[in-house]
């Protein structure tokens, strides 16, 4: 406290607790000429008291009342402000205080320097605050009732001159007095301990949840034994699609215990020891509440020990050599599941997810038409009509189910403030602005869109569906209007015949246009994603990586690197691209060709329905070729998903 004067500009004895406890917190940081510290404060209620003492321990001279270098983290509006605060970041010094650390996005955990949790004010440290700025003499008993009294009644009873005993006494007549705590009604809409059963869109991890669930069940009753049950999965996905809250469903349904914990958590206080130690706890934690499930996320910060280099490869060796140890468990984890999250899998080293460790895999894929739906379902608890879940997850194609939640969380907030329940509108307003696709760029999908099925068919491939869309969104900067979707056969040879029809498949779109259209525009063609483009990239495979093209050296895995790189590589390799593109293209237009009269009804039925299952393309291929359609339909095993 010697940096701060005792008149503490309007202090009363909670800030000064704050600004001892946050200056203790801070000490190996006081001298840095420049930071960027996150907080985590231990009563968030008291934010403002622990906001005006990091105000001074920034600078002991500056006004409390300021506050452009601290900031307290607010979780319901964190999209709202966040720019703000990485703004504020850029200031020579800030601090931003925080809930707890599972509220800390992923871009601004990064963008501080530090992370520290703010411990609680004892009593020896409440003793010497008060003998500092009151110049008073307390007990032992007496500062440990200070220390635990509501800093409300804190600050009312405590002033300058009146004795400890009568402050004391103040505070235990407010507390006797003061009427029961009335706590906010809770909104019946808000979400609370959601189990999996009631989640979608997440596929396989739903299933294994689900599967775990009920070995733990088993478990339990010692019908098994815990060798029969999964101890860890690594889920992978884009931020957003849901793996914490997985996490959270997934303790509800086990009906166990979940600690949560993070790379960045434990390495909290930087040293290496005390780096092992915060881990060794959290997984002693879980084993004191086995069954437990411990979450570690975004464990791809761990890095591989393969790729660790430079000054800090021993460390990162030595953090990943404990977390295996602990994984192994020398005394064994029994009751331990261990479910981690990561955005990049690829980086996480091998070691951890080998046989029973983190020995399953599931990729969380961003949510479907129908997940989508049923996502604005749940969080709306079933207050809308039906048909508007499904005009909602029109609306947000290539959203993640986090991204549905915030919406559904604006609406809940705008019906709140107009004092009434959420309405359809209160959705809407927080969703894209649909535009209607006009009839002759509908016809013009659907000629794109019976090109790939009716090609796809005619090689082989086993249809499912094929589809168009009526509005797009014009804001997105990518959607599908169109989609032909395939079936996956998993024991398909993949030969060079197989990728041949595939390129041809995938070129189809553009043949068609060109067939029936006159010439082709630049929806199929252009950067990644583009049916041009992939089929590039697979005639590129054909010649490269696969060794079937005119020589068998091969160059791997090809996926991430440019096109114009490859090519220096190989300098002519385009040429024996372009030839393959050719050739497969002109291989397409002469299958339309010969079903150029399936082909334009099936273009009519499909603006007409906008959506045509692969039973109803093949049916109308035979209706309407006369020379014997189903010779061309082979029967091969090539199959797979497009979408264009």
């Amino acid at each position: 406290m010697k940096n701060m004067t005792r008149d503490g500009r309007g202090f009363s004895l909670p800030e000064f607790l704050a600004y001892a406890c946050i200056s203790k917190a801070m000490r190996p940081y006081r001298r840095a000429s420049q930071y960027a510290i996150g907080l985590i404060i231990p009563q968030w209620s008291f934010k403002a008291t622990y906001m005006r003492a990091a105000l001074v321990v920034l600078d002991t001279n500056q006004d409390y009342r300021l506050q452009d270098q601290v900031k307290a983290f607010e979780e319901d509006l964190a999209e709202g402000h966040i720019e703000a605060i990485m703004d504020m970041i850029q200031n020579r010094k800030t601090i931003i205080l925080f809930k707890s650390d599972e509220v800390i996005p992923f871009h601004l955990r990064h963008a501080l320097d530090v992370i520290i949790e703010v411990k609680a004010p004892e009593a020896r440290q409440v003793r010497g605050v008060v003998r500092w700025a009151y110049k008073v003499s307390v007990t032992e008993g007496q500062a440990e009732a200070l220390a635990t009294c509501d800093w409300k009644r804190l600050k009312l009873a405590m002033t300058r001159g009146r004795p400890i005993s009568r402050v004391l006494s103040v505070i235990e007549k407010m507390a006797a007095t003061e009427p029961a705590e009335q706590k906010p009604a809770r909104d019946p809409e808000a979400l609370s301990d959601i189990r999996l059963e009631d989640m979608f869109g997440y596929g396989e991890a739903k299933l294994w949840g689900l599967d775990l669930a009920r070995d733990l069940d088993d478990w339990r009753a010692g019908t098994i034994s815990w060798d029969d049950v999964d101890r860890g999965i690594l889920l992978s996905g884009r931020p957003g699609v849901g793996k914490t809250i997985f996490a959270r469903a997934l303790s509800a349904s086990c009906n166990v215990k979940l600690i949560t914990a993070s790379y960045a958590k434990w390495q909290a206080k930087g040293y290496l020891n005390d780096f092992l130690k915060a881990m060794q706890q959290s997984f002693k934690e879980a084993k004191q509440y086995a069954p437990a499930i411990l979450f570690i996320d975004e464990i791809d910060a761990f890095g591989s020990r393969d790729a660790a280099t430079g000054s800090n490869a021993s460390y990162d060796i030595k953090a990943i050599n404990g977390l295996l140890e602990q994984l192994d468990g020398i005394e064994g984890r029994e009751g331990v599941i261990v479910v981690a999250a990561s955005n990049h899998p690829t980086k996480v080293d091998p070691a951890i997810l080998r046989s029973g460790r983190l020995d399953r895999h599931v990729k969380i894929p961003l949510p479907d038409l129908q997940a989508r739906a049923a996502i604005f379902r749940v969080h709306l608890r079933e207050s809308l009509p039906e048909e508007e879940y499904k005009a909602f997850a029109e609306l947000t194609e290539g959203a993640s189910g986090a991204d549905i939640q915030l919406t559904v969380r604006n609406a809940r907030r705008r019906a709140r403030r107009l004092r009434r329940p959420v309405t359809s509108a209160d959705v809407r307003i927080h969703l894209p602005i649909a535009a209607k696709v006009p009839p002759e760029a509908l016809k013009v999908n659907a000629v794109h869109e019976i090109g790939h099925v009716v090609v796809g068919v005619a090689v082989g491939m086993e249809l499912v569906k094929v589809e168009i869309s009526t509005q797009i969104i014009p804001t997105a900067p990518y959607q599908s209007v169109g989609k032909a979707t395939f079936a996956r056969h998993t024991w398909a040879r993949r030969t060079k015949a197989y990728y041949l029809d595939l390129i041809a498949m995938t070129l189809a779109g553009m043949a068609a246009e060109e067939l029936l259209l006159g010439c082709h525009d630049d929806g199929s063609s252009g950067g990644r994603g583009s049916d041009l483009y992939d089929a590039t990239r697979t005639a590129i495979a054909v010649e490269r990586s696969h060794g079937m093209g005119s020589g068998l050296a091969s160059f791997g895995d090809l996926a991430d690197h440019p096109i114009n790189e490859i090519s220096h590589m190989d300098p002519k390799l385009l040429a024996r691209v372009d030839a393959i593109l050719e050739e497969q293209l002109n291989r397409a237009k002469e299958i339309l060709e010969r079903h150029r009269r399936a082909c334009e009804k099936l273009v009519e039925s499909l603006v007409d329905r906008l959506g045509l299952s692969g039973q109803e393309v093949m049916d109308a291929i035979d209706k309407n070729t006369s020379s014997q359609p189903t010779a061309l339909v082979r029967d091969g095993l090539h199959s797979l998903s497009s979408a264009s």
